[in-house]
Parts: structure tokens; C-alpha cells; sequence
């Protein structure tokens, strides 16, 4: 029924937009370049030990948002929030389930594009399903074959790793391993041997064909590192010293906070070589993690580099809108954890870089949102904005990236039993200047089960929880309102456009 509803509320408002835009002269081309697990771990954003030269220089070159989220950290509700402009509660998808198979009938950006002229073209990762590529993408969706084994795995070590996992699997837990082997490797192999590589090789190839080609295109480009397990070619790994590499320097669980922000990091610890349970990690093995983060970084940096190349070298520079951005945050030991999967902060703060022609380079403070982008793209295109879309237009801020914008960004996150209804307890969180406040409600009930809230001017890496303390509660009820169990995205949106 939920999908029924969806698909009728979105095919009402959006089916006058299709195919009935006037086609107009010049029409930007978009290079969309999503890469997963990316956090913010970037020489643009401060970090100084990264080597990511060539994503600095497009922030160097575009807008580089300083206060980008997501609306959920997690890799593909994330990606049907962005690809859809519409928030998780609206499209009751928290976890990895398939838009198309859970919300069929969404209009997204790459259709939208596609119905308006556009020739679309994608590889790698973008959505999470195969059947969302084939509906979305159909034919114009392209694939690459290497000779990795498992999840990307190329060196001998790794690959009877892989073999031993799956049996060990098998006998014990009577299920496949998933291709598991060890948390990272660094063959002495060339970067197109890995399958982000190889995709750069097809994607540059694809350019030297839009040259020549008539009308604008949409390209979607996915990389799946630095995602797990942390696999590069070696000379990526040599960049770094271990030993030089800064742990985090809050690694335990902050103060005061609800429950609900407990968290074992599975997604890591599934994998060959890392402790299981509750085992803390020893400083080797915390700063071997990081290090195959960072080479992974700067292995994707380099792809991206070679990207961007490939669009000036065939004269498309000029006329071809860049949008860089990581699917949801990621912790790299902060608090004692790993991975993504809370309400943290750092799991849903994001890296956001835009590139439109003839703009000045520039930064902003502005607070943005995922679901920003359908519309701003739209903008910055000139196509019609469809009447379904819940984000707004980022685009006033390429010519004012200073302009008073909105005052809260909103995060989603469901523990307890994302798959149950009448189990899921939902931290809603809202981001604005200050503060970060989240309320964890009962899904079915609407029972509100606790509060945290953080000062970032006071606690920027969130170590103590505030919302005890009887002085904030004036605050937090202001806050509460503000936030409106996940929908005062829409009082948010209401008044931002009257100050315009």
C-alpha cells in the first residue's frame, strides 16, 4: 500500500514535467560523480595528511559546501533520498532495499534528465540493486570485468582467505561469506586491475564519444572505494606511514548519551582478521584500518583526477556541470567505533563539491541536504523542478555562497529492528548552527524513548551528551519543534523561501 500511495502522490505531480520542456540552446552536461563511504577526510576540507590533489582542486575550482548532510547514513537509503528528492519517511526506505522493488514509479534525476533530452549514461555504483539499474539506467547502464575474486580482491593471500571464509562460513553459520576475506590488501598492481579503475578507462572513453555527439548529456559515475575492504594498488598505500597516520583522538564512547547511539560495527567486524564481539581493536591494527582509508582516498583521487582530464582533454570542460559527493559519513575510531550507522555527526556530514561554468571559486557555511541536489541540478540545467521534489535549490549559492540560507538540515536513522515496524525506534536529528538534537521515537507509537543533544561550540566532536541537564530544556523544546518528529523540514523549506 505504501508503494501504491507513493507511486500515485509522485506520477500526480510529476508526469506534466516529462518530455515537455522546450529545448534550449547550450544545455549544461552534468558530470555526477558519487563515491561511497566517503567522509570528509580531504586536503579541501583540512585534513592535511590526505593526498587528494585532484579533488581539491575541482573544491579549489567550484563550490565546496563546508556543511553538506545526508539524510541517512547508509549507503543506499541515502542514495534513494538523493536519487529521488524525497526524505526517508516519505519513502519509507531505511535500510538497503531497492527503490524500485519498495517505491516503484519514483521519478528520479537521471530520468528526469533523460526525459528532457538528455543522453544518459552510468557505471558503477550509483544505486545499491540491480534491478534499480536496469529500470533506471536500462542499456545505459555499463558494467567492467576484472579479475578480482570476492568483494574486490586481487592478491593470493587475500583471494585463500576468501576461499577459507566461505567455508568457515558455510559450516558454521550454514551462509554464504559474501565474498568476505581480509579488511584490506596492497597488491603491486596497476590502478585499472581494480574495477574503479577500469570503469575510469570505459568512463573516459564514453567522453571522447559525447564530443562528438549531438545534444547534452548526464553521466553518472559511481566509485565504490574507499568503501570495505580497504583494497588499492600498492604505490597508494606507499603514499602514507602508518606510523604518522593521527588516530583519533577521541577514541571512547562519549558521555551521557542515549542507547541508542551504541554500536559494534559489524560491517567491519565480518571481515577476516578483525576481533569479533566487543574485542577492542589494539593501536596496529586502528592505525592499518586508517591507512588503508587514506590509500583508498587517494587511489579514488586519482581516478577522479584522470576523470576530469578526460572532460577537458575533449573540449567539455566549459559547458559541463561537476557534482562530487560522499554517500554519508564515516568514523575512523572516533568514540571507539568504526563505519557509519549512528546519528553521530561525523556519520552524516558529508563532502559536497559543485562545479558550474563560469562560476567564481568559492566556499560556503550554508546548511544543505541530499535531497538539495534533484532541485539544484534542475536549476542550474534550466529544466523544470518536478512537483514532487522535498529538498531546495542550492543553486542561489553559486553566485552568493554567503546568503542567509537555511537554518537546520534533518538526519534520519531507525535502530533497534529496521525491518519490523512495530520494533523500530527512529533517531530524528536536526543540524543547525549550534546544536545537534535527536530524538529516538517508537516508530509505531510515537513515544519519545530519549534525547541527546550536542554543542558543537563547545563540543564540536561530541563526546558529552547535554541533554540532561535540566538548563537545556528550553533549548531542546524549541528544538523539538524545530525538528517536528522528522517533517519540520517543511516549516525549514516554508520560511527560507520567504526570506528569498
Amino acid at each position: 500500500m505504501i508503494a501504491a500511495r507513493l507511486f500515485f502522490y509522485v506520477s500526480a505531480i510529476s508526469i506534466c514535467f516529462v518530455s515537455c520542456q522546450p529545448e534550449k540552446e547550450e544545455q549544461p552536461n552534468v558530470l555526477f560523480i558519487a563515491v561511497d563511504d566517503l567522509r570528509t577526510e580531504l586536503g579541501c576540507y583540512g585534513n592535511t595528511q590526505i593526498k587528494s590533489p585532484n579533488i581539491d582542486k575541482l573544491a579549489s575550482e567550484g563550490l565546496a559546501f563546508n556543511r553538506a548532510y545526508c539524510q541517512q547514513p547508509i549507503c543506499m537509503a541515502s542514495r534513494a533520498s538523493l536519487m529521488s528528492g524525497l526524505r526517508p519517511d516519505t519513502l519509507q526506505i531505511y535500510n538497503c532495499l531497492s527503490l524500485e522493488e519498495d517505491a516503484p514509479g519514483i521519478l528520479t534525476i537521471d530520468q528526469h534528465f533523460e526525459n528532457n533530452g538528455y543522453k544518459i549514461w552510468a557505471a558503477g555504483k550509483i544505486y545499491h540493486h540491480g534491478t534499480d539499474y536496469e529500470v533506471q539506467f536500462g542499456d545505459a547502464y555499463h558494467t567492467v570485468k576484472t579479475e578480482q575474486i570476492g568483494r574486490g580482491y586481487l592478491s593470493e593471500d587475500a583471494i585463500k582467505i576468501v576461499k577459507e571464509y566461505e567455508e568457515w562460513y558455510q559450516k558454521n553459520r550454514n551462509q554464504s561469506g559474501g565474498g568476505r576475506g581480509p579488511a584490506f590488501e596492497w597488491p603491486d598492481v596497476p590502478d585499472n586491475a581494480y574495477e574503479d579503475g577500469k570503469m575510469t578507462d570505459m568512463a573516459i572513453k564514453k567522453l571522447a564519444d559525447f564530443k562528438s555527439a549531438d545534444g547534452p548529456f548526464f553521466m553518472a559515475v559511481g566509485y565504490k572505494k574507499p568503501h570495505l575492504p580497504f583494497n588499492a594498488p600498492k604505490k597508494y598505500w606507499e603514499l602514507y606511514d602508518a606510523g604518522e597516520i593521527d588516530a583519533a583522538d577521541n577514541p571512547y564512547h562519549p558521555e551521557n548519551v542515549s542507547r541508542f547511539f551504541n554500536y559494534n560495527f559489524g560491517e567491519l567486524r565480518n571481515y577476516s582478521g578483525i576481533p569479533k564481539g566487543a574485542t577492542a581493536f589494539n593501536d596496529t591494527l586502528n592505525k592499518t584500518l586508517k591507512h588503508g582509508y587514506y590509500a583508498c582516498i587517494s587511489y579514488i583521487d586519482a581516478q577522479i583526477g584522470r576523470l576530469l582530464d578526460g572532460l577537458k582533454e575533449n573540449g567539455l570542460e566549459k559547458n559541463t556541470i561537476v557534482i562530487l559527493w560522499g554517500d554519508h559519513g564515516w568514523k575512523l575510531g572516533e568514540h571507539g567505533m568504526w563505519c557509519k550507522h549512528t546519528q553521530f555527526h561525523i556519520d552524516n556530514h558529508v563532502p559536497l563539491l559543485l562545479k558550474v561554468p563560469g562560476q567564481t571559486a568559492a566556499k560556503t557555511d550554508a546548511l544543505v541536504e541530499f535531497v538539495d541536489i534533484f532541485p539544484s541540478l534542475c536549476e542550474l540545467a534550466g529544466l523544470e523542478k518536478p512537483g514532487h521534489l522535498q529538498g531546495t535549490s542550492f543553486a542561489p549559492l553559486v553566485q552568493t555562497p554567503d546568503k542567509k540560507w537555511k537554518e537546520a538540515a534533518l538526519s534520519y536513522w531507525p535502530v533497534s529492528n529496521r525491518t519490523d515496524p512495530e520494533k523500530v525506534v527512529m533517531g530524528y536529528t536536526v543540524q543547525t548552527d549550534r546544536y545537534r538534537y535527536t530524538e529516538w521515537i517508537r516508530k509505531s507509537t510515537g513515544e519519545l524513548l530519549a534525547r541527546d543533544l550536542f554543542d558543537h561550540h563547545t563540543d564540536p566532536q561530541e563526546n558529552n551528551s547535554i541533554a540532561n541537564d535540566p538548563e537545556n530544556e528550553e533549548l531542546m523544546q524549541n528544538l523539538s519543534r524545530l525538528l517536528n518528529k522528522g517533517k519540520g523540514w517543511k516549516g525549514i523549506t516554508t520560511r527560507l523561501k520567504e526570506k528569498s
